[in-house]
């Protein structure tokens, strides 16, 4: 019988991914990078051709409500064209909505800050490494008030077909504390 253990470690499921350089963020150790109180953090070298797919968990708050966009980037900098696209469905209690996005700077609103609430997004981010079209597959949350969650569901493409190898969080404005996680899909 194979255990959930053995599994992890013979190929299947995910891997948590440590980053070779961290800006503006401490890694623990294992590739969980925190970061407090700073306009954006960059994970330098978690994407490879080890895993052709990887997931992104982001926890954070922030002191400002604003966005909080992502770029990828590659040798330490940030591709900062306008390379990215992205269409959307965001429900919260009472409305539904979408909207279609082409040819910004970054992949925006892969989270939404609330002052003083906590958010998490989860993203599956498709090809980063390979000379394709990167894909971001994201959910969120963030909470509006005391009882009113807010869902959104966004899928993000570049227009290019570069291979990256890291990522940037940056807050569209204030500050952002919070951590985040980079893992490798095993096939």
């Amino acid at each position: 019988m194979t255990k959930a253990r053995d599994l992890a470690n013979g190929g299947f499921g995910l891997v948590l991914v440590k980053p070779s350089t961290v800006v503006n963020g401490t890694d623990n150790g294992k590739g969980t990078v925190s970061f407090s109180a700073v306009s954006s953090v960059s994970l330098n070298d978690v994407f490879s051709a080890t895993y052709s797919n990887y997931l992104i968990q982001l926890t954070l708050s922030g002191s400002t409500t604003d966005d909080v966009n992502m770029r990828m980037r590659v040798g330490g900098s940030d591709n900062s064209s306008t390379v990215y696209t992205r269409s959307s469905i965001f429900q919260n209690s009472t409305t539904i909505s979408g909207q279609l996005i082409s040819s910004e700077q970054s992949f925006r609103g892969i989270a939404q800050m609330r002052s003083g609430q906590d958010n998490f997004s989860q993203m599956t981010i498709i090809n980063p490494f390979a000379t394709a079209h990167t894909t971001i597959i994201q959910d969120s949350t963030d909470q509006v008030g005391t009882a009113n969650l807010t869902q959104t569901r966004r899928m993000h493409t570049m227009t290019v077909t570069t291979s990256f190898t890291g990522f940037t969080v940056i807050a569209a404005s204030g500050t952002i504390t919070g951590n985040v996680s980079v893992y490798g899909i095993n096939k």
